[in-house]
């Protein structure tokens, strides 16, 4: 075989391998595209069903604590013995129970020579007057305040019968509706009454004790019937939806990208919720109508709502500014400037570097564990939830650190960088 044979031969087969091996690439390139297809659509899928979750959490966990926790029922509702419009109200439902609960303006007139029958019409309205006076001078004294937590701590004690459909002590439920007994401020104010020398209403029996109605709800007996399932869910819906942002970012290519629709996602869900929040508040005047003043119904749903809207607003906070700064970790200009603020040998070789280098991965370990069970087992979320993310970020930090190729590919939209189908979060 002739030299030129050879090499004919030789660039024939170079051709054939060239070939097969731009088929091989092009196959694989079809599967990574397939894959990488599949996985944002599953990171999308898995992010929407934890940002439903996390608005379900608040809620059930907001449920369970005000139903179990008798500590954190109490420091809801104690406020509302100190608010105007609810002490407003409940002088109005004591004094017109007492006064109904006697024949108050026939007992003057017995008691008024005949000649003077005519004055037991202005009499009455001045006893009415008195009565109302005295009794709103209790309810704002500090011993209702006083009373208003003793009722309502006995009260919970039994909430949890009541969510199961009994009613004994002094909160009971009718026909969805959620009353308080006053009965015990109702005979607080007969004492001072007598006080006053004022004693036609002590005849006034226990049953026509006056209520105050907590709220009203069409719900309450669908929510009677699935509470023991709520209270078994509310310690693990968190953790489920924080392990399901954590899958939704780990199913993205691009770490950051991810970190930033989680985040974005968990924003718009609380926003979600605080609209929520305010259009439940609207129906809830509604409701109560003509049953109990606007402005005592207003300040009842304001106090109570306290404390799920300042964790949504937390959590948004937290979520926004955590967004935030995973976009600005992707910003080629931002990161140009921080190289320069921060000279090459300090990145490398100094003192931040190295602690990093050594104690990052036990940091990292460290904070998530710390941010789960300040808020599963301390159930401060305005606290556990920032450690958490601060965790996320550092791991986050670390591994663009340790893996620079990742940035330099985003930068150029290679692999495991930002395709061109990826252009935003």
């Amino acid at each position: 075989m002739s030299p030129d044979d050879v090499v004919e031969r030789l660039r024939l087969e170079n051709k054939a391998l060239r070939q097969r091996n731009d088929q091989m690439r092009a196959a694989g390139e079809e599967s990574n595209g397939s894959r990488h297809q599949v996985r944002r659509v599953s990171s999308w899928a898995v992010l929407a069903v934890a940002c439903v979750l996390a608005m379900t959490s608040v809620l059930v966990v907001f449920v369970r604590n005000e139903a179990l926790d008798t500590d954190a029922y109490v420091a809801t509702v104690q406020p509302l013995a100190s608010d105007p419009a609810v002490q407003s109200a409940v002088a109005d439902a004591v004094s017109a129970q007492l006064v109904a609960g006697t024949n108050l303006k026939q007992q003057v007139a017995n008691a008024l020579p005949t000649t003077a029958a005519f004055l037991a019409t202005p009499i009455t309205a001045g006893l009415k007057t008195v009565v109302h006076q005295i009794t709103l001078r209790f309810v704002q004294s500090e011993a209702f305040r006083t009373l208003w937590t003793t009722i309502n701590r006995g009260a919970h004690q039994q909430l949890v019968a009541l969510l199961t459909g009994s009613g004994r002590g002094p909160l009971s439920a009718d026909r969805g509706g959620v009353k308080l007994d006053l009965g015990k401020v109702a005979d607080q104010v007969r004492q001072q009454l007598d006080a006053n020398g004022i004693t036609v209403f002590d005849g006034v029996g226990p049953s026509g004790s006056p209520q105050l109605i907590l709220f009203k709800s069409t719900q309450l007996e669908w929510l009677q019937s699935w509470i023991r399932t709520l209270d078994r869910l509310a310690l693990l819906l968190p953790i489920v939806t924080l392990g399901l942002f954590a899958g939704g970012v780990l199913l993205n290519a691009d770490r950051r990208r991810g970190l930033v629709r989680a985040t974005i996602g968990l924003s718009v869900a609380m926003a979600g919720l605080l609209v929520a929040f305010e259009v439940g508040r609207h129906r809830y005047l509604d409701a109560l109508s003509g049953v109990t003043p606007h402005n005592a119904a207003a300040a009842s749903y304001d106090i109570v709502t306290a404390p799920p809207l300042a964790t949504v607003r937390t959590i948004l906070a937290v979520a926004v500014l955590a967004a935030l700064i995973g976009e600005a970790m992707g910003s080629s200009s931002i990161r140009s400037r921080a190289r320069a603020m921060w000279p090459p040998g300090r990145r490398t070789d100094g003192r931040l570097h190295r602690l990093l280098s050594t104690y990052v991965q036990p940091l990292k370990l460290a904070l998530f564990g710390i941010g789960m069970l300040v808020m599963v087992i301390w159930d401060n979320v305005a606290i556990g939830l920032p450690i958490v993310v601060v965790a996320c970020l550092l791991a986050l930090v670390d591994r663009r650190r340790s893996n620079p190729g990742v940035v330099a590919a985003a930068a150029d939209g290679g692999p495991g960088g930002i395709t061109e189908g990826e252009a935003r979060p």
